[in-house]
């Protein structure tokens, strides 16, 4: 049954909290206007039914009385809690004290599959159910920093570079120097979160040997994503391809600097599809200008754009260097966000509806 295929007459009222630090939960279902010339154009050249299949939120909810409330702290969500139906979050960390007091609950529903922030035993406490639906958008950053892995991997932009100058024709076929087995190679994922751990699934297919930190340890989840936990040095100085998966803020701004990058091997390739301020740009720079390490493979910078003369170009036009860098495109679009949003709000609906929920965690 497709959104807007049944109308609710009886006007069913309902009240849901959205806490959400980064905003992704309600942008993929604003009103058609707000999405703004560029954007539109792009979601119509991908779709010419875009504005069908991007329904704003009070389209979707069209017929029943929704009351949505955001907040931005948990004490925003405490003064809320106790008469909400729906609480929806994204990367936030719920007070259990809090959930406790939401006894007029009917879903939990939170943005990812990285759900450490719900207090799953409050929420079974409360006989809450909770859903988590993976992020499209993150699966969209995983399959690029792959792309930039096997790029590298297997000296795709070199081996454009010798078609093109012809000299396939004269010396036949034949692999060029450099091109490596991924399952010879020992990938580090810096932090294990939603972006991360697609990452390390794919490795797996691979048969390639995974290393992971994070400021917390998922013992869990070890065995089924074929993942090592190692100290932050080891990390940097055991893995062949070190690839960044941490959220910016305070404590991670410039996390990863000299030091870090001394630790790497002369051949590791440095993945950042994240955030340009979690690095050191100049001293990765230097690193790769003094060919101390393999290569590179980013999506991110600081700043962004990168200004005209910026060496990580030059580095980049340079295929000596193995340097690859991308427009922050490894979010792919707008339609990341608008399937992102229609998972969280669909479930609300067909939990508005009785119809079973989707991507349920208890």
């Amino acid at each position: 049954m497709s959104w807007n295929q049944q109308i609710n007459t009886a006007m069913d009222s309902f009240d849901v909290v959205v806490w959400d630090s980064v905003g992704n939960v309600l942008w993929g279902v604003r009103p058609w206007e707000k999405w703004g010339p560029t954007s539109q154009e792009r979601l119509l050249a991908e779709d010419p039914d875009a504005r069908a299949h991007a329904p704003s939120f009070q389209e979707i909810f069209a017929g029943y009385d929704a009351h949505l409330h955001r907040v931005k702290d948990a004490s925003e969500l405490d003064q809320l809690i106790e008469t909400a139906d729906f609480l929806v979050a994204h990367k936030v960390a719920v007070p259990p004290e809090v959930l406790r007091r939401g006894r007029k609950l009917r879903l939990v529903q939170h943005l990812g599959l990285d759900y450490r922030g719900i207090p799953m035993d409050v929420a079974r406490e409360l006989g809450v159910p909770v859903a988590a639906t993976p992020l499209v958008n993150y699966l969209a950053v995983a399959e690029h920093a792959w792309a930039l892995i096997l790029n590298h991997l297997k000296v795709m932009p070199a081996q454009r570079a010798y078609m093109q100058s012809h000299q396939y024709a004269s010396h036949q076929w034949g692999p060029p120097p450099g091109i490596k087995l991924v399952r010879d190679q020992t990938l580090g994922l810096v932090g294990f979160g939603e972006i991360a751990r697609p990452m390390a699934r794919i490795a797996r297919a691979f048969g390639m040997p995974v290393l992971y930190w994070d400021a917390l340890r998922f013992e869990e989840l070890e065995e089924s994503y074929g993942v090592t936990y190692v100290t932050w040095e080891q990390l940097f100085r055991q893995a062949d391809i070190i690839s960044v998966h941490l959220p910016i803020n305070e404590h991670t701004q410039g996390i990863i600097g000299e030091r870090e990058i001394a630790w790497m091997k002369p051949n590791a390739l440095f993945v950042n599809t994240a955030r340009g301020k979690l690095v050191n740009q100049p001293a990765l720079v230097t690193a790769l200008q003094e060919r101390r390490i393999g290569g590179a493979g980013l999506d991110v910078f600081d700043p962004e754009p990168l200004h005209p003369d910026d060496p990580l170009l030059a580095l980049a036009e340079d295929l000596s260097y193995h340097v690859t860098i991308t427009p922050h495109s490894a979010w792919q679009g707008s339609w990341t966000h608008v399937r992102d949003s229609q998972e969280i709000w669909f479930n609300v609906l067909r939990c508005l509806r009785g119809e079973p929920i989707h991507f349920l965690v208890s």
